[in-house]
């Protein structure tokens, strides 16, 4: 079994460097090191985490609790190994303080600052119209929860159990729910039974992942990097990989892990031929349509006021740094109200989709050159979904409407599969992102009875009261002629909900799996992955939540 290293040429990403050593307890922001150059680094650590993003912090936390040890962190943005930057991170003196330095951040209902996200782009997907897709990543100690849309839902139980039973015990509902509340108490969201006690269908206000104490926005960065308490660490070096779904499968491959072929062909030395390295790649297509209200009929201040009425708007700053109330306590642009639909609600006919799902050979689905064990895992995922799909408790379908002139319709557990593939061996290069949305027959029929439910839904007599009009897709398309809602689907849906996952899945080996249920790269010691990257199926809500109890999980896999 071969052993794993890291070198410093694996940039961009935050790596933190954990050395066992005596050391007083108190928080790690301000105990880490900054270090200048590749001199004032040790030969060896004890773990080295690859990424400062959601998992990322959160296992770092979980190695240095009650411990004893030091934590240096490294921004690494150059083709020398020995010009590195340093990531500068900040501590506050007070709660002002820190809200006026960055308030696009902290502040839940205003826009995170454009400079910390890192777009890329997909390959052209024929299912869109051979339209490119963007590739969403976080550029900030923190990651995706400094940036995204403060959503903090579970899955339903079938969404975990999912992962159970393609081979991975322990991973189901029940072995993820204590987890879960540990993050939970970790960030300080405040937690309602329902409806995030395993069912999450049906319309409900969402948890969003803001503190309870100042109602500001709680990040990975402010719940898991700031106030951990550094102790020990434990003995057994390992490189714990958490760059996230879109970046982890490229520093495998380029480290000589991944299909042999492909490895080899770009001139990377094979170290373990894996062909299910950045394969099973899959988010959530989501579909942006657009509406207009009449608000001489809209009896109360709207999202567009924040742009339409300054005064107001600085009005409302003034009381949530005064208060903490007011509507930017809330989402940016959005609320908290929102539907998750099972196939059931969508559609009365839905066991004819069924039927029809069960027929499509899934073979000519996947990229030609799939080695034979991707098949058998799809198959497996296929028969899983089939089940979940029948399931009144599964959703497959967010309607999320709050009174936005965007209302976004997503599909949730789509059964497509794309792939993040290098092309070439050099680390500054993106690699190749395909999610090959659409790619399964099944997600655009679902997604026709998906639009047809929202046009269902704004014709409701509430939405006639404050004039809603839907101007994108528009009149155009009617809600009953299916070829042209596919048209418009096609034209206007994008690939990402930004919960991108399964490009390093936790699954058997002969199911084209990367990593077993302790997280463990398949022939490789000393080497796991945890982020979104092992997901399975991505479970049928947003994904933050599910990442933070991913990363708390992996400390059990230790023992």
């Amino acid at each position: 079994m071969a052993m794993f290293s890291v070198s410093g040429r694996f940039l961009g990403f935050l790596l933190l460097l954990i050395h066992t050593a005596p050391f007083g307890a108190q928080p790690l922001v301000n105990c880490a090191i900054v270090v200048e150059s590749a001199s004032g680094l040790k030969q060896q650590y004890d773990y080295i985490v690859v990424g400062g993003g959601t998992s990322g912090l959160t296992v770092a936390n979980r190695l240095t609790e009650d411990r004893s040890g030091t934590l240096r962190e490294r921004y690494l943005s150059s083709s020398d190994e020995n010009d590195l930057t340093v990531l500068t991170t900040y501590s506050f003196a007070n709660q002002e303080q820190r809200d006026k330095l960055e308030p696009g951040v902290l502040v839940p209902g205003l826009p995170a600052p454009a400079e910390y996200s890192r777009n890329y782009m997909s390959v052209p997907q024929p299912g869109l119209n051979n339209r490119t897709q963007a590739v969403y990543s976080a550029a900030a100690v923190g990651g995706g929860t400094v940036i995204n849309g403060l959503f903090f839902n579970r899955g339903s139980a079938a969404d975990y159990d999912a992962w159970e039973k393609l081979g991975n015990h322990g991973w189901g509902w029940k072995g993820l729910l204590p987890y879960f509340k540990k993050a939970w108490n970790s960030i300080g969201v405040p937690s309602n039974p329902q409806p995030n006690a395993g069912r999450a269908v049906d319309a409900f206000y969402s948890t969003l992942s803001i503190s309870a104490l100042n109602q500001s926005r709680s990040s990975a960065d402010t719940a898991y990097f700031r106030p951990i308490a550094v102790q020990t660490v434990r003995a057994g070096k390992e490189v714990i990989v958490a760059a996230g779904a879109p970046r982890s499968p490229q520093i495998l491959q380029l480290s000589g892990i991944g299909h042999k072929k492909l490895v080899a062909d770009l001139g990377i030395e094979v170290i373990e031929d894996l062909p299910g390295v950045g394969y099973n790649f899959h988010d959530q297509p989501a579909m942006f349509t657009q509406a207009t209200y009449d608000y001489s009929k809209y009896p109360f201040p709207s999202p567009a006021w924040f742009f339409s009425n300054q005064s107001w708007s600085a009005q409302q700053l003034a009381v949530y740094y005064e208060n903490r109330t007011g509507p930017l306590t809330q989402a940016y642009l959005s609320g908290t109200t929102v539907a998750f639909l099972s196939l059931r609600t969508l559609t009365p006919n839905y066991t004819s989709l069924l039927s029809f799902f069960h027929t499509t050979d899934p073979a000519p689905l996947l990229p030609p050159e799939s080695d034979p064990s991707l098949l058998e895992g799809y198959r497996a995922q296929q028969r899983i979904l089939l089940s979940d799909y029948a399931s009144p408790d599964t959703a497959v379908h967010e309607l999320a409407a709050s009174g936005q002139e965007t209302i976004p319709l997503v599909l949730l557990r789509p059964l497509s599969r794309g792939s993040i593939l290098v092309n070439t061996s050099d680390p500054l290069a993106d690699p190749v992102f395909d999610y090959n949305t659409f790619g399964h027959p099944i997600d655009i029929k679902i997604f026709i009875h998906i639009y047809k439910t929202y046009r269902r839904f704004i014709a409701a007599e509430p939405w006639k009261a404050v004039g809603l009009t839907e101007v994108l897709p528009g009149p155009a398309v009617p809600g009953d002629a299916d070829l042209e809602i596919e048209k418009a689907i096609r034209n206007l849906t994008q690939s990402t909900w930004s919960h991108p996952v399964g490009s390093c899945a936790m699954m058997p080996r002969r199911l084209g799996g990367v990593v077993d249920a302790r997280l463990r790269v398949y022939g490789i010691g000393g080497l796991r992955v945890v982020d979104a990257s092992i997901m399975p199926i991505v479970p049928g809500s947003h994904t933050s939540s599910t990442v933070y109890a991913v990363a708390e999980k992996w400390e059990r896999t230790l023992v």
